[in-house]
């Protein structure tokens, strides 16, 4: 036996014969053990409840049976080794301790070196079975630590099976796709939240991984559904692979890049704006000039022919006056566009009831959108809805949105105003049949346009006076346009 085998171990001895029990408790204090002796079982169960490893128990004991205090002892400590001490065994009492739960069954006479060697070996399983449950311990609580980080993590961990099915996800990948994580489970991936123009690059990044490439990387997007309405979130991936019990898992942790492409693709066209800006303050005044001069000499033409040629003659002669007339007025608009546009006058920014100087707009173009059979209607609170920005400005912004709303509704356009926070939010919704994903990505590029006569430089126009009020401007497209501009209370 190695030296100090019991040392520090807490050894019970449950028997009512004083010797044996003095007998025992010298041996095992010998070995380094530290021995409580009871003389019944109550005494017992007292003692064990200040720490028992192994229990040594006379199966005849004053107050009950050494077999019934086995389970006792056990609820007091699972781990605790019961020995049971015994002069009149049987093979069915050998079978009822065994059912029981003893580690041991020990008759009597015994051999002190051999009860040693059963007590050693109990300590040793109980200080092992003792380690592997703080182990476990330490194992759950590191587990839960793990996931309660993966968790907070705003990052999107994903694992994925090998028919392309998730088997786990975190929140931040319900947060991505509006679907709880208890319902990601069991759903394939690709043809749930991948559009079909992205699947093809997805899956053969999944190849990659399969055949053993790690650190694949990848960007796509990824589909959120509210209801009827899908939007689109930019995700950039990085893949691993893992082959299991369980079959072969990738493991995908993403980043959503949605909002940095946006502020990368307006920080684009603000430099595509203001290049833009300076050519066309340059072309404006070298146009301006010989504008005037045109107009000017078409009004003296005109007064010379009414002159010189009577009323009935002079017709035929002032229809192409006319078109020439409405030409330069045309060309003149687009040049007083260009200047507002590249040279904007400064804000006068002040409190103003965002409702009211949008209701006046919406007066205005109430007749326009009745003569082409439009509902124009406008929702908003009862009281003022109160910002600080140009109320010029805001009702050009408006004369943009509602006008370009009107030209392109079937029957209906609807302007909102709410309250947004600490700023309000303008929305202007039509139920014509939208934009298409193409000309969506270009619809603030000074010069696009989709219609025959426009300058394209409306919303190019409402995209810089929205950002000069420090606000932001959203379109999106489902079933009809939505245009979403949201203000801040002052202007910054």
């Amino acid at each position: 036996m190695q030296p100090g085998a019991l040392d520090g171990a807490r050894i019970v001895i449950v028997d009512d014969h004083d010797d044996l029990a003095d007998n025992l408790r010298e041996l095992l204090v010998d070995e380094g053990a530290v021995v409580t002796v009871a003389a019944n079982a109550s005494a017992g169960l007292l003692a064990s409840r200040a720490g028992c490893d192994v229990a040594l128990v006379d199966v005849r004991l004053p107050d009950a049976t050494g077999l019934s205090l086995v389970p006792l002892l056990h609820e007091i400590d699972p781990n605790t080794a019961v020995v049971l001490i015994t002069g009149h065994a049987s093979i069915d009492d050998a079978i009822a301790a065994v059912r029981a739960g003893a580690y041991a069954y020990v008759l009597k006479p015994f051999d002190t070196a051999g009860l040693l060697n059963t007590v050693v070996r109990a300590c040793g399983r109980v200080r092992l079975e003792r380690h592997a449950e703080q182990l476990q311990l330490a194992l759950e609580g590191r587990e839960l630590e793990l996931r309660t980080m993966v968790e907070a993590v705003a990052a999107l961990l994903l694992v994925i099976d090998e028919q392309g099915v998730v088997v786990q996800a975190n929140p931040a990948v319900a947060t991505a796709t509006a679907v709880p994580v208890a319902e990601l489970i069991g759903l394939p991936w690709a043809e749930r939240f991948v559009p079909a123009i992205d699947r093809a690059e997805l899956l053969a990044a999944f190849e990659q991984t399969r055949m053993g490439s790690r650190g694949v990387a990848l960007e796509g997007r990824v589909l959120r559904r509210s209801g009827d309405l899908v939007e689109e979130r930019i995700i950039r991936w990085r893949l691993a692979g893992l082959a299991g019990p369980d079959g072969f898992r990738i493991y995908a942790s993403g980043l959503d890049v949605t909002d940095v492409r946006g502020l990368e693709r307006r920080a684009r066209l603000a430099e595509k704006l203001a290049a833009v800006g300076t050519v066309s303050a340059g072309l404006a005044h070298e146009i301006r000039n010989p504008l005037n001069g045109a107009t000017l000499q078409l009004q003296l033409l005109e007064r010379r022919l009414s002159k010189v040629v009577d009323g009935e003659r002079a017709v035929p002669l002032q229809e192409p006056i006319r078109m020439v007339r409405e030409e330069l007025n045309r060309l003149s608009r687009l040049v007083t566009e260009f200047l507002l546009f590249a040279r904007p006058a400064a804000l006068a920014a002040r409190d103003i009831d965002l409702v009211a100087t949008v209701a006046h707009v919406i007066e205005l173009e109430s007749p326009v959108a009745l003569q082409r059979q439009c509902v124009l209607e406008m929702s908003a609170p009862e009281g003022p809805v109160v910002v600080e920005a140009d109320a010029e400005r805001i009702k050009q912004i408006t004369l943009n949105l509602v006008r370009n709303a009107i030209d392109a509704a079937k029957t209906r356009v609807v302007v909102t105003v709410v309250h947004d926070g600490s700023g309000a939010r303008l929305r202007v919704t039509d139920d014509g049949p939208g934009i298409s994903p193409a000309d969506l990505s270009r619809i603030f590029e000074p010069f696009f346009t989709t219609k025959e006569s426009g300058t394209g430089l409306g919303m190019a126009i409402v995209h810089s006076l929205v950002e000069r009020h420090g606000g932001t401007i959203e379109v999106t497209c489902h079933g009809g346009t939505d245009v979403a501009i949201s203000l801040r209370r002052r202007v910054p």
